[in-house]
């Protein structure tokens, strides 16, 4: 059976009743293939989303590139680099009035009266950390939204991880130094600047099991967007539930199964620490 393609006004009612308000900061994660067929590709759903919004509202989207040199990956450049989060988010940093950051793995796109708030001022943070883009969005009093996508695409899970002060996140990528490394530009086609990184965001396939933490916390609503389940929450309420839950468990994000080598050094770091035990005053 053929669907019919979504439109980008049924894309906005849509997004309507799952609370998305004239006014907001929001940022997304999302799937468009889980969407459905979109009638007018990528630029409708975004023309959807700032629909709703309003011309007061501030549409938030990731651009990651991950652009770590140990990855021999070359300096990102804000305006060439593409995103590796997505077509939609791809698509989103080139349109007219959209700002983005210049931060060389986890850069941030945003369109809106709010973007050169949440998105300016130098690099000085940590990638998903206290200070960052997404942390911005936290104290603006933001929402999220996954669509197509779980729990396992939310950075600011992340950030409440740093929030935590969880230990692990000292755990460099880069086994051959206590930090990791990129390059950057702070303007398209300029010239390439050093950053060192001592907080580099992890795997993220223990999120998962947050998909349904979560629910059961109730801080999240559950949608239904074209043929995608989308998940609806405040930035402020996420955070504040994780930083808990990681206090009752701090190996709660990082699984015993793990397939990512990062993970599983964090996890044997954080052992390593417990066996310790607690340090001497």
């Amino acid at each position: 059976m053929v669907r019919k393609p979504i439109t980008r006004r049924e894309l906005a009612e849509e997004l309507e009743r799952a609370g998305i308000c004239p006014g907001m900061v929001l940022v997304v994660h999302s799937s468009l293939g889980q969407v459905g067929w979109m009638l007018g590709g990528p630029e409708a759903a975004i023309e959807a989303f700032q629909d709703v919004l309003g011309p007061r509202g501030t549409l938030v989207m990731p651009t990651f590139s991950f652009s770590l040199a140990a990855w021999n990956l070359p300096p990102f450049d804000p305006g060439r680099t593409p995103s590796r989060v997505g077509l939609l988010t791809d698509v989103f940093w080139r349109m007219d009035g959209v700002l983005r950051t210049c931060h060389p793995t986890h850069s941030f796109a945003a369109a809106g009266p709010d973007a050169p708030t949440l998105l300016g001022g130098p690099v000085d943070y940590e990638p998903l950390g206290m200070g960052s883009p997404i942390d911005r969005v936290r104290l603006a009093g933001g929402r999220i939204l996954l669509i197509g996508v779980g729990h396992n695409r939310n950075s600011t899970v992340h950030l409440a991880e740093d929030l935590a002060e969880m230990p692990y996140l000292q755990v460099p990528f880069d086994t051959n130094r206590d930090y990791d490394e990129a390059w950057y530009a702070t303007r398209p086609g300029g010239g390439a600047h050093r950053l060192e990184i001592r907080r580099m965001p992890g795997s993220s396939e223990g999120f998962e099991l947050l998909d349904t933490l979560l629910a059961q916390e109730g801080i999240v609503t559950t949608h239904r967007i074209g043929q995608a389940t989308a998940q609806f929450m405040e930035s402020e309420a996420l955070c504040h539930t994780i930083v808990r839950l990681l206090g009752e468990n701090p190996l709660l994000l990082l699984p015993a199964a793990s397939a990512s080598e990062i993970t599983a050094r964090r996890r044997r770091y954080m052992e390593s620490l417990a066996a310790k035990g607690p340090s001497n005053p």
